[in-house]
């Protein structure tokens, strides 16, 4: 084979490799949209995170999707929440608006600390989030709520968070939360 027509051999030849590269996303995209997704999953359940512990109904129903389902997976009533499943944002939002209302209308003097020391930490570990694809992802989690009052600092729950969301006009949301105890 000539030298010319190795010359036309390896044109030949990039020019294949460049288009089939031109017509499909390269890996640094890839992996840019994959980093971009996960700090997106894992903002959106921060967000919902801090919303329970600041009691804040609207900052941790943002962290849902319209339609999305909180379950809890227990045989019987949950200490704090009026029922086993919610159903749709406003719902959900309403484990939050409920509690604070009943904060606001208990009588301090019932209560064995002051109300006013009250503080809640809401901590999560071993976070495990999986892209499943562009528009679906799973996380799962333990989770722990500290109580502290000027009478004392106690661990008030624990359990597992697993989480089903979705990627929705661009943004990541919590589509189903299963909550243990």
């Amino acid at each position: 084979m000539s030298v010319s027509d190795q010359t036309k051999t390896w044109v030949c030849a990039l020019t294949l490799w460049l288009s089939a590269c031109a017509g499909s996303p390269t890996g640094s995209t890839v992996a840019s949209q994959h980093i971009a997704d996960r700090e997106a999953i894992e903002d959106v359940l921060n967000r919902a995170n801090i919303g329970f512990e600041l009691s804040d109904p609207d900052m941790f129903a943002s962290a849902f999707a319209e339609d999305a389902v909180y379950e809890l997976d227990e045989p019987g009533p949950v200490f704090g929440y009026d029922k086993l499943v919610y159903r749709g944002r406003a719902d959900i939002r309403s484990i939050i608006a409920d509690r604070v209302d009943k904060a606001r209308r208990t009588d301090p003097k019932t209560l064995s600390y002051d109300p006013a020391t009250l503080r809640r930490y809401n901590r999560n570990s071993d976070d495990h989030i999986v892209i499943l694809d562009a528009a679906t992802a799973r996380h799962t989690s333990t989770w722990m709520v500290v109580m502290k009052t000027n009478v004392n600092i106690h661990i008030s729950a624990v359990g597992r968070y697993t989480d089903t969301l979705v990627k929705r006009n661009g943004r990541w949301l919590i589509a189903k939360r299963v909550r243990t105890e």
